[in-house]
């Protein structure tokens, strides 16, 4: 299988993996151990690429449950993920690897680009689900001389998380933030697969007021952002503006050809350079 995935060490012993345009993954290199954030869509042979960067051994995290960051979880022997997000990973092998590769074919044929991998080939069914442990709210973990911190932070999924490094200083908040910012919104609310506006703006708000901890963020997908390079500083700011607007009714809509989708416009609200996918139905908190 492929292990031709392009990576880019932007800060010492911190690099970004490019999983062809489907998703990025990060790795956090420290004295004693290192940290995968995410798997991707599960292109090739990411446990090579690991090796071409660093023989120390390393933990996996999954910043959400999302098949574009877990999908190449199944080569690992545990995975830490929020348990909101385990749900996500209850579906069949079989079913995940027809998505995983529906979703890989999709960013092939809408980026119009030349990759080095097959579907067939380097994009494999699991034969095994890893261990899942579980990620919390302020959980750390200590790589020597660098220390990640994870924080919750619901929106984009239930079990949304973000992450602070304490070498870069860097805010890695996955898909939490972006200025193409879609929202959990297609579950049930009685089954906790569901989070309304509110509710990622209050986390939003969070994250906003730890500023001091942290200088630059950067986020999971390089579509809007240079390839190793963070989001506009301004970015945050305005994703959690956007969120009020949404809230107390003085949003800009318009609609958007949907980036996710062929042929598909989609309605957003608007903020600056943010836009916000979300359902009018899932504004506010259940009362």
């Amino acid at each position: 299988m492929t292990d031709r995935h392009p990576y880019y060490e932007f800060e010492k012993d911190t690099y970004e993996i490019d999983e062809f345009d489907c998703s990025s993954i990060f790795l956090f290199v420290g004295k004693e151990r290192a940290l995968l954030l995410d798997t991707g869509c599960g292109i090739g042979d990411l446990k090579g690429v690991i090796r071409k960067i660093t023989d120390k051994p390393y933990i996996v995290i999954a910043s959400h449950g999302h098949m574009d960051h877990i999908g190449g979880a199944g080569a690992f022997d545990e995975l830490y993920i929020n348990p909101a997000d385990k749900y996500f990973l209850d579906v069949s092998f079989e079913k995940m690897l027809e998505n995983r590769r529906n979703y890989a074919d999709f960013i092939r044929e809408r980026e119009d680009k030349y990759y080095p991998y097959s579907t067939e080939n380097d994009m494999l069914c699991w034969e095994k689900k890893p261990k899942l442990l579980p990620l919390s709210d302020g959980q750390t973990f200590d790589l020597g001389g660098r220390i990640l911190t994870a924080y919750s932070c619901p929106g984009h999924t239930p079990g949304e998380m973000v992450f602070i490094d304490s070498k870069t200083r860097y805010l890695f908040c996955a898909d939490a933030c972006n200025r193409n910012l879609l929202l959990m919104q297609s579950g049930d609310h009685t089954e906790g697969r569901y989070v309304s506006v509110e509710k990622a703006a209050k986390a939003m708000e969070r994250i906003v007021s730890m500023k001091d901890q942290y200088d630059h963020v950067i986020n999971s997908h390089h579509d809007y952002r240079g390839f190793g390079a963070p989001l506009a500083d301004y970015v945050v700011d305005q994703a959690l503006e956007c969120m009020k607007k949404i809230i107390d009714g003085t949003a800009e809509i318009r609609e958007i050809p949907d980036p996710l989708q062929r042929n598909v416009t989609k309605t957003v609200a608007v903020y600056g350079d943010v836009f916000i996918t979300y359902s009018k139905e899932g504004v506010y908190e259940t009362r």
